[in-house]
Parts: structure tokens; sequence; C-alpha cells
């Protein structure tokens, strides 16, 4: 194993979102002209709307305006999103702005009258005439977070991309570090597993799939102690590339014929392309079936063109696909019909039971029909709540802790009456 403390020890400067904007801010002070930037306050959502997903799609959101213009966005540590541009019509980004109240349209936030939500939901700089209040803004910024690295993870806790994970941000030479420490890391006991089961009308579940992941707190345990590896999405997307050709390595060892349960795994579609992935595809060779290629809603709209082609070979091949990540509020931006996966896995929220209106189950309902109840998984599902929520749409494909729990139970119970056969047998 790689010497984990010298990747903390070499790097002399941390960055940070923050850290980031107010080099931004700074660069720009003899070059006012025609910028302005715009604060969206995602962190002042319900907690319910401010999980990661969430965030992601917000940022997201905005990649029609930084692909056609000078545009740059920062996630900031506390959730909320600041936008930099250049000369760039104020009519596109309210046309942003006003999709992201949309998709927040059942929070305070969000609701009312557009120039009521406007003032709450985003604050705008005009660089020529507010550049010194929003510099200092922006100091205060990069202050606060400073001084909140390495703070234990209950007060780190809703801190967007890092929600649940502590330590400090990975930079680019921080991740090539970590890279490395993980390629010559053991991963096999790092790798576990979580079943999606169906629930039949008798209420008996079984397994429809076992999922396989590399537990990502352990990994940072192990491999990152000091580094938060999710505090910067698109640097842990470039990590996960790594995990992805770990787990591949381990999985090829793996008997196919006599595996009883199908699994799943998580791919970036880049590894897919690999020649890690050929290797693999060439050890299951006739027992495609028994594996489900899971691909992150994220990944899948960065890159369409690679999605149709690779999951056209891949159904070719005999796998299925999954499309992971969503949420109730992403699908009412697409028809996730269209790209034709095999599964839709959706996370489930207390939100759903505490603020969904009549409009909004019959909204869900609709989605559900359109792509199917027996391809819908809800996933997250933590508590008997979130089943009986899911059984009123026809939503029979579950996976998540309270969903371990039974399983677990029911391995108990077949135990217990295997034994007691054994010893009426005797």
């Amino acid at each position: 194993m790689a010497d984990t403390s010298s990747v903390i020890n070499s790097v002399s400067e941390r960055r940070t979102p923050e850290s980031s904007l107010l080099d931004h801010v700074e660069r720009v002070a003899h070059s006012r002209s025609g910028r302005f930037a715009v604060q969206v306050h995602l962190s002042k959502l319900r907690p319910y709307n401010r999980q990661p997903h969430h965030i992601r799609i917000a940022a997201r959101s905005f990649d029609s305006v930084l692909n056609s213009a000078e545009s740059n966005l920062y996630v900031m540590t506390s959730n909320d999103l600041v936008l930099i541009c250049k000369d760039v019509r104020i009519d596109d980004i309210d046309n942003v702005i006003d999709k992201l109240r949309s998709l927040f349209r059942n929070d305070p936030l969000a609701s009312g009258g557009k120039g009521a939500a406007r003032d709450k939901f985003t604050s705008w700089f005009d660089f020529e005439n507010d550049y010194d209040s929003f510099l200092q803004l922006v100091q205060k910024m990069s202050e606060n977070q400073s001084g909140m690295i390495g703070i234990g993870e209950d007060a780190s806790a809703g801190r967007g991309l890092g929600t649940g994970f502590m330590g400090e941000a990975l930079d680019p030479f921080s991740l090539a570090k970590v890279n490395d420490s993980l390629n010559r890391t053991r991963v096999e006991d790092m790798i576990q597993q979580q079943p999606a089961v169906i629930i039949g009308a008798d209420g008996t579940e079984r397994i429809l799939f076992q999922e396989n992941y590399l537990s990502i707190s352990e990994l940072q345990r192990r491999v990152a102690p000091g580094f938060n590896l999710v505090s910067n999405q698109w640097l842990f997307q470039h990590l996960t590339q790594t995990v992805d050709r770990r787990i591949l390595a381990s999985l090829i060892r793996d008997d196919y014929a006599t595996l009883e349960d199908a699994i799943s795994i998580n791919l970036n579609i880049s590894t897919l392309l690999s020649k890690d992935f050929q290797r693999f595809d060439e050890v299951v060779a006739e027992f495609t079936g028994k594996v489900v290629i899971e691909l992150q809603q994220i990944d899948v709209f960065s890159d369409l063109d690679n999605y149709f082609y690779t999951r056209s070979w891949l159904k070719d091949r005999g796998y299925r696909i999954l499309l992971d990540g969503l949420n109730p509020m992403s699908l009412h931006y697409f028809d996730p019909s269209l790209l034709d996966a095999d599964y839709y896995k959706v996370g489930w929220g207390i939100e759903f039971t505490e603020t969904e209106s009549i409009e909004d189950h019959a909204d869900i309902g609709e989605v559900v029909d359109k792509i199917g109840a027996e391809r819908f998984i809800l996933a997250r599902t933590e508590t008997e709540d979130a089943v009986r929520w899911a059984l009123t749409l026809g939503i029979r494909r579950f996976q998540g802790y309270f969903i371990d729990d039974l399983v677990q139970r029911q391995i108990e119970k077949e135990g217990k009456l295997a034994g007691s056969q054994d010893k009426t047998v005797h």
C-alpha cells in the first residue's frame, strides 16, 4: 500500500471552491466591464432539497451557458452556486434560473412571484458597480471555509457534494497521488454488496441482483485519510474511473457459471469503452445475462452519443442496462423511456410523503406508467413508509437499508428452517 502520509504532506496548498472563486475575482479586478456574478442560494433550500444529486442537477443546468460563453461556475461547499460571466445576455441566465425555480418549485425559497422569488433565490452583482461588495463577500466565504477544513463529520454535514465526509478538498495534484495509491491497494475486502429485490403480491421477496460497489468511506479511510474524496464532483468522477478498473479486476476472478444471483456494477461510460471492460467481457462471455451495468445519469447526459453506442453494444451482448442517480425532479426534464434502459433507479426521500401534493403523486405515477413499473427501482428505501408509498404506484422493485434488513431476516428464517429439518431427519 502507498504511504498515504506522503500524499497529505506533499500538498502545500489546498484548493477549495471558495479559494478558486476568490482567485478568479481578484484576477479580473482591472477588467470589470461586461462582467457580472450570480449567486444561487441553494444553501437556503429545505434540507430534503439539498441532497447531493439535487446540487449536481442544478449545476448541470448551466452547461448551455458554460459551453457557449465566457463563464465559470463554482459549487460552494455551502451548496450555493456562483456563476461569473462576461458579455452574456441576462435573459440567457434568467432562463436557467427559471428552470431551477421550477426544479425546486415545492420549496418556499423558490415559490412566489418571479420578482419575489428572484430576490430570495438569487443575488446579482454587476462588477462595474458591485465589485467591491462582491469581493468582500467572496473573501468572507473563503475565510469561513478555511476555518472549517478538518472539522468533524457532524459539523460538516450538509455541506454539498461532500455530505457525510470530512477532510480537505481534492485538487488535481492530490488526486494524482490518491490514484497512484489506489492502484497499489488491495480492494477486494472493500467491495460490498447490496441486494435489489422484487416484492411479490404475497409479500415475499426475491433477489433481482446484488449490487457490487466499493465503499467510498472505507476507500477514503484507507487510501486518502485527511482528504474528502467527494468534495469536488468532477475530480471524484475522474477517481471513479480508477475505482472501475480495480472492481473489474476483482470481479473478473468470479465463477459466473455457478453464480446464483445476478450482479450489478456501477461503471463510467469511458470504462465500458476500455480494454479493462473488454477483458471482463471475455471472462463473462455466455453469462452476460447475469450482469447489470449501472450508469449514472450525470455521465449519460454528458456523453449521449457514446451512451447510445455502448447501450446497443451491451444489449446485443446480453447485458442489462440500469440508469442510476435519478429523482422525481430530474424526471420532469426528460422522457426517461427514450434512453431505453432495462431499469431506472430513482431515489426516495422523506419529502415525498411530507410535501407531495396529489398532483405531484399523479405526475410520478405518469412517469412510472411511461417507463413501466417493472423497470422502476426505488433506491434508498430505508423505511416501510417508502415501500408503502411505492406500492401505491405499482412499484415492486426496491433497494436500500430497509430491504437489507428484510433480506437478512429471510436468510435467518430459511437457515432456522433448514436447521429444524436437519434435526428431524437425524
